[in-house]
């Protein structure tokens, strides 16, 4: 499902990194992390779907970006299939001179029902 996500991500237009492994100096950039991904609807000890969750922050320097860049990485996310969760929340940043906003994103991945089986994507 981290192809789903960095499709979305590139449609943006601007460097996306899993986070903790930011070693740029952008003006705006996103990072991401995988929350969890429990697997869900179990038929005879089988599970159906896998329940992806994203958190995806965005961070600037540039205060005007912050909430309209969100929204619409919101909007590509929904458009991919992706639940959002929101508008977002403003988040810290360890560099003085930027802002940040997160959003979560899931992706329900459904195995199918006669043959349940994981995707790599």
């Amino acid at each position: 499902m981290i192809v789903k996500l960095e499709e979305a991500l590139e449609e943006m237009g601007l460097p996306y990194y899993r986070q903790g492994s930011y070693g740029g100096n952008e003006e705006s950039y996103f990072t991401f992390w995988n929350i969890r991904t429990p697997e869900k609807q179990f038929y005879d000890n089988a599970p159906h779907c896998a329940e992806w969750k994203w958190a995806v922050y965005f961070y600037t320097r540039k205060p005007q970006e912050l909430y309209t860049k969100v929204d619409e990485l919101s909007i590509i996310l929904r458009e991919k299939g992706f639940i959002v969760d929101g508008r977002g929340i403003d988040v810290p940043s360890d560099e003085p001179d930027y802002i940040g906003r997160y959003i979560t994103a899931t992706y329900i991945e459904h195995y199918g029902v006669s043959n349940p089986q994981l995707s790599l994507e």
